[in-house]
């Protein structure tokens, strides 16, 4: 993302809690925050339930330093990932709205509009024409994709979907609608392309990442031990909670560090894309 700017009127389409945005920003936060402090249905975690989509009053980013620039309009489909955007106050205003339907804006509204979630999406075609019409002649647009590559990568899609082996259908507990219900389309750099023609689109820039061995290790990382993680955090005293985190995150770092350098060739194997498209 390098090349792309937030200028003008500026849209984080599908914002979510806002969070990774912020942070992009240059917003940090005091060590006690904790992203996961309200979840919901955790005795639900492995019937798929978003165990995040959950809000109270007592939600408190702990902000310590804010972005170095606002981003106009959040949208995103959750009222309760919306309250804790708005909580950050980085975003001018947020709009909930369904990304599969026509969008609450109107022709030209927008300079810059930065999306993670088209591939989330039923009809790219009919997202990137709505993109595209709230677009101002001259903006630009930010999209992560997937490549074709990414469901070769997933354990679940290559060892059951692909398969049929009901040895492997145990891997439905690792993917918890991953795959299956949120990534509905993965294309190739040529069938994206061919995707931004149709919409009118043309591309300023295109660069991958993620490699195989980042995404097969983000497949598994932590999250099937969620539930547990989150009693254990309850239990641990308040005061001493910073501190658990540093040591939790130098030991992380020694990992992720030289992991995520794996990153850093450009791959067309890799298994996203990120776009910046214009008018």
């Amino acid at each position: 993302m390098k090349s792309f700017e937030f200028e003008g009127r500026s849209l984080d389409f599908g914002c979510g809690d806002g969070l990774f945005s912020f942070i992009r920003a240059g917003g940090r936060f005091r060590a006690e925050f904790d992203a996961f402090q309200k979840t919901e249905q955790l005795d639900r975690f492995y019937e798929n339930a978003d165990v995040y989509d959950a809000y109270d009053e007592s939600f408190d980013p702990l902000v310590t330093m804010p972005a170095s620039y606002q981003i106009s309009v959040g949208f995103d489909h959750k009222a309760n990932l919306l309250r804790k955007a708005a909580a950050l106050g980085f975003y001018k205003e947020t709009v909930q709205g369904d990304g599969n339907g026509p969008l609450p804006f109107g022709d030209d509204s927008f300079k810059s509009i930065f999306s993670n979630i088209v591939y989330w999406l039923d009809n790219p075609i009919s997202v990137l024409t709505e993109l595209r019409r709230i677009l101002e002649p001259g903006g630009a647009i930010c999209l992560m994709l997937p490549n074709d590559t990414l469901p070769e990568y997933s354990f679940y899609n290559s060892l059951y979907v692909e398969t049929k082996d009901e040895r492997w259908k145990w891997l439905e507990l690792l993917d918890r609608g991953r795959l299956s219900d949120n990534i509905k389309q993965s294309k190739s750099d040529e069938d994206w392309r061919e995707n931004f023609a149709r919409a009118g689109l043309v591309v300023l820039h295109h660069s991958q990442h993620l490699p195989k061995t980042i995404i097969q290790t983000w497949d598994i990382g932590f999250r099937p031990m969620f539930p547990a993680l989150m009693k254990m955090v309850d239990g641990v005293d308040r005061e001493k909670m910073p501190g658990i985190k540093a040591e939790w995150l130098n030991a992380l770092k020694m990992f992720a560090t030289p992991l995520a350098a794996m990153g850093a060739t450009n791959d067309e194997r890799s298994a996203f894309h990120c776009y910046v498209l214009s008018k």
